[in-house]
């Protein structure tokens, strides 16, 4: 997988999570709650995540949303933040 692909399915990663959480990550940064470059660390977080599938399946079990990200997830605590500053 190239670096630009890697990256990409991070990200991709990175948003579902989020989504599950019932957060939206641009609107956090819309929202001066997050800023482009924490988002940038948690991509770049996300990116050495030892088990990637394993967050996938994850993310598939807990489609329709869930309010604890799983503990494999290297931005557990960054949107756990975010979720519980509402």
């Amino acid at each position: 997988m190239s670096e630009d692909a890697h990256r990409a399915y991070h990200e991709h990663l990175l948003g579902r999570m989020a989504d599950v959480l019932g957060l939206d990550l641009d609107l956090e940064v819309d929202l001066t709650r997050l800023s482009r470059a924490q988002v940038e660390r948690a991509v770049k977080r996300c990116m050495q995540c030892p088990d990637p599938s394993g967050c996938e399946i994850w993310l598939e079990e807990h489609g329709a949303g869930t309010d604890e990200a799983p503990q494999l997830c290297m931005n557990k605590a960054l949107l756990e933040h975010l979720r519980d500053s509402y």
